[in-house]
């Protein structure tokens, strides 16, 4: 097995994000193999373990750069100024759904198929870093809209871990009703702002 520079690790590893980006997307995870990824990087198919124990951490990887990057959006267009309006939080909700209707690799991760195939190759201190990440960037968030007094007195990881379960919903379009989605994940986010973020007025009480 060839020994790599660490600039020549460091541009391998990032053509292996790029790649396997490109490839995921393309394909998606199931009918990617680690031989596709490699035969496009330009490296043998035994030094990609150099890098990564599997194709799914490759992935996991990617998923959590993609992550970041839509929380940091999100968070930009929506949470940047210090009193959030129930308005706002909505159309924070509906991009969220939109993100999760157009992404591919957010899409994947959720399709069961895939779900399965990560569970099984993915290390526990992984897993456990993919499910948490949520948790780490949105409850200061909650916390200080609570401090600010626009967010409602709940427990932040509760309120995380709802807007999760909601937005999980954009996955579920047949089994709700594709005639009926829309409308219902409408309704859904009027109520869940309407309890989650108080009004000018209730701000201060």
């Amino acid at each position: 097995m060839p020994k790599f520079t660490e600039k020549e690790k460091e541009a391998i590893r990032n053509k292996l994000l790029d790649e396997g980006r490109r490839l995921f997307a393309v394909l998606g995870l199931k009918k990617t193999s680690i031989e596709d990824v490699t035969k496009a990087v330009g490296i043998a198919q035994g030094s990609f373990y150099l890098f990564y124990s599997s194709k799914e951490e490759l992935y996991c990887e990617i998923l959590q750069q993609e992550e970041r990057v839509i929380r940091s959006q999100l968070i930009e267009r929506f949470f940047a100024q210090d009193h959030i309006t129930r308005e706002m939080f909505k159309q924070f909700l509906r991009r969220s759904f939109a993100v999760m209707e157009e992404n591919p690799f957010i899409r994947q991760i959720y399709d069961e198929d895939a779900m399965e195939s990560v569970f099984r190759k993915l290390p526990e201190d992984k897993l456990q870093e993919l499910f948490t990440d949520d948790s780490a960037f949105f409850v200061p968030l909650i916390v200080r809209g609570q401090q600010q007094g626009w967010m409602a007195a709940r427990n932040p990881e509760t309120i995380v871990s709802l807007i999760r379960s909601i937005v999980l919903l954009a996955m579920q379009k047949r089994q709700i009703g594709e005639e009926r989605y829309e409308e219902t994940i409408e309704l859904l986010i009027e109520l869940v702002a309407s309890g989650l973020v108080k009004e000018e007025a209730q701000r201060h009480d």
